[in-house]
């Protein structure tokens, strides 16, 4: 807001002084305007490019968190199954707690940009997306739906969530109305969770013939196996085969749907 405010002053002062002093044809009018906008540039040019880098900077202090962490995590739950003694489960919950952990540091480092809302009007909404995100992840679904009423939705996986608490939220009706506009937006690999999540739902619903021509334009569209093999599934008769899991990451992190857990081997001992 602030960078507009400046921008507006420098065009005001820039205007006035060619209209003032500029003494040659055309009507001064057309000058001021053109040295007004000039200055107008020149002023907010400068101011976004700065909040921009200050913007980047708490979102790069965010990713490295998520980044490193998760890098860390893996190395542990290696480590955890290299030695553990008990079961898959009771190790879970110790990684799920420092998972939460991390992401609690990262909504921390993300209140840093709290003082630059004042200069720029997307600044807020660029983090509210973030926090929804991270809500979302921690399963505090009100303080997700809270943050994703004023977030940008411009990224695929941040409009995905926004659609799947509708489907929580049992809107059906705009949210069928909002994944054929999600599908018709994003196009090719972009418009893959949208493909995937809509056919789910149709899935679940008993709507097969609808899926299987959902997944036949979507086949297409993304090029992407798992919509094929669905497609073939539903079409021969093979409902109980759909599934989504070879998507991975992408399909679990909608929570929809948690991967099945992988038998950990336990340490045999050795007798010499």
């Amino acid at each position: 807001m602030l960078t507009l405010i400046f921008g507006f002053l420098a065009f005001a002062a820039a205007f006035a002084l060619g209209w003032a002093f500029w003494p040659w044809p055309p009507h001064s009018n057309l000058w001021a305007g053109l040295f007004g906008f000039i200055a107008f540039l020149a002023a907010a040019i400068p101011l976004n490019l700065r909040v921009k880098r200050q913007v980047d900077r708490v979102f790069g202090k965010v990713q490295k968190i998520l980044t490193d962490g998760q890098a860390a995590l893996r190395r542990q739950a290696e480590q955890m199954q290299r030695g553990f003694s008990g079961s898959p489960k009771a190790m879970q919950p110790l990684l799920e707690k420092r998972q939460a952990e991390l992401i609690r540091e990262a909504l921390a480092v993300i209140d840093e940009i709290a003082p630059l809302k004042r200069w720029s009007l997307l600044v807020e909404r660029q983090a509210n997306t973030v926090r929804a995100q991270l809500h979302f992840q921690l399963k505090e679904y009100e303080k997700c739906d809270e943050y994703m009423r004023k977030a940008l939705l411009f990224d695929p996986y941040a409009l995905a969530l926004k659609l799947v608490r509708m489907y929580a939220r049992g809107e059906k009706a705009p949210l069928e109305k909002a994944l054929k506009k999600a599908t018709l937006r994003f196009k090719g690999e972009k418009g893959l969770l949208f493909y995937a999540l809509h056919s789910w739902i149709l899935v679940k619903e008993n709507r097969i013939p609808e899926a299987v021509e959902l997944l036949a334009k979507g086949k297409d569209a993304t090029g992407n196996e798992v919509l094929r093999q669905n497609w073939e599934h539903l079409a021969n008769g093979r409902a109980k085969q759909f599934s989504n899991a070879g998507l991975g990451e992408l399909w679990y992190a909608l929570q929809l749907e948690a991967p099945k857990p992988v038998r950990m081997r336990q340490p045999q001992p050795r007798f010499r």
